[in-house]
């Protein structure tokens, strides 16, 4: 190979360009499909503007609500009409404290009992493999039970 026709190929190696081709180019062989329209049509977008709106109108909603010399506010009289008096939330709390009370002393009473004595068997094996009819030997040794 002369030097001429090796700067060739070496020059064809070297200025290859590698086309990058996208999975969405890919896949899509046939005519490019038309653009579709874009515009104010979708939901987030009716959404977003039925919320500024409702938000416009409660606001004005509320202006007029605490602007007619009311105290308070109709949620907060709302709210009000459905909680607890004060007595009613100090009873709860005394009952609440008493209960309490009453199960600290049971829990200290448990807590204070001894466990029985273990007592130690000398044979303990003969405790599991015992047999019925050992059993009644020695329960009732002067009764027969054969047939």
């Amino acid at each position: 190979m002369s030097f001429l026709s090796r700067a060739g190929v070496a020059a064809t190696r070297s200025t290859r360009v590698v086309q990058k081709r996208f999975g969405s180019h890919a896949a899509h062989h046939g005519p490019e499909a038309p653009p579709t329209q874009e515009g104010f049509t979708s939901n987030g977008f009716k959404i977003a503007l039925i919320g500024v709106v409702s938000l416009m109108a409660w606001s004005r909603i509320d202006e007029h609500l605490t602007k007619q010399g009311e105290e308070k506010h109709p949620f907060t009289r709302y709210i009000e009409y459905y909680m607890r008096s004060e007595q009613e939330s100090n009873r709860l709390n005394e009952q609440h404290i008493q209960l309490a009370q009453a199960i600290a002393e049971d829990k200290k009473f448990v807590n204070g009992a001894t466990r029985p004595p273990k007592i130690q068997l000398r044979y303990p094996e003969y405790v599991s493999t015992v047999t019925f009819e050992a059993l009644i030997d020695v329960v009732l040794p002067s009764v027969s039970f054969s047939v």
